[in-house]
């Protein structure tokens, strides 16, 4: 064998070498990224509890709401993107947040008064004779 036949043998036997190692590495690299991301999103659903019990909001139906795949978590583990589905939500379903809407006029639950029957002309004339 010349010695370039041997160069060009071991360049490519590095090649494949170096080749397998990039796969290795691409398959463990992807395999991380799935963890992490599966890590990311237990970290949001738990931070987002949290920041929904501290803002003192105990309904669980709220965070059927949210939609946490479009917070993100910035460097120092802060989430962005929730208060503002909070906020929006919070006008468009204040039920949810255990306050409700007064209507002027005592139309609240706890100002009811017992509803009457009205009386026909009929029985407001009988009343009227017999009474």
């Amino acid at each position: 064998m010349s010695e370039e036949n041997v160069e060009t043998q071991v360049s490519e036997t590095d090649i494949k070498a170096m080749q397998v190692q990039l796969n290795k590495a691409n398959s463990q690299a992807a395999h991380y990224r799935t963890e992490r991301n599966a890590f990311k999103d237990k970290f949001v659903a738990l931070a987002a509890e949290r920041t929904l019990s501290q803002s003192g909001i105990t309904n669980p139906k709220v965070s059927k709401f949210l939609n946490l795949s479009e917070v993100t978590v910035t460097e120092s583990g802060e989430l962005e993107g929730l208060t503002e589905q909070l906020e929006a939500l919070k006008e468009d379903l204040p039920e949810l947040f255990g306050e409700t809407k007064k209507v002027s006029g005592g139309a609240d639950a706890s100002n009811k008064r017992e509803a009457r029957p009205s009386k026909t002309s009929a029985e407001t004339l009988a009343e009227r004779l017999l009474g």
